[in-house]
């Protein structure tokens, strides 16, 4: 399988061809924050938390499903990305019952 370089955070990544930005940062031991990212699953980016931002992209976009591309340079913690990751969150919580400590699956 051919590899593809690209740049995260300003260090150089290699990749397999096919792997997520998502995949790839991971194993490179950068980390990258999801709730509906799952090895086992289909990537869906539903949940936007892994949303990076990529050179050459209008919009931010999620790490789980953006394929990792040769020369792409990806920033995982520009302000951009605090402030849309931040707001992703409020809106996630704001529909959120908060009842942790009494809920079945806090196991």
């Amino acid at each position: 399988m051919a590899t593809v370089n690209m740049t995260i955070n300003g260090r150089k990544i290699p990749a397999r061809e096919g792997q997520t930005v998502l995949e790839a940062a991971t194993e490179a031991g950068i980390k990258i924050p999801t709730l509906c990212h799952h090895p086992a699953l289909k990537p869906a980016g539903s949940c936007r938390l892994c949303l990076v931002q990529i050179s050459g992209q209008r919009t931010l976009q999620p790490a789980c499903t953006f394929p990792a591309m040769n020369g792409a340079e990806v920033s995982t913690h520009s302000p951009q990305v605090e402030e849309a990751r931040r707001f992703v969150l409020e809106l996630l919580l704001s529909d959120h019952p908060l009842d942790c400590m009494t809920c079945e699956r806090t196991g």
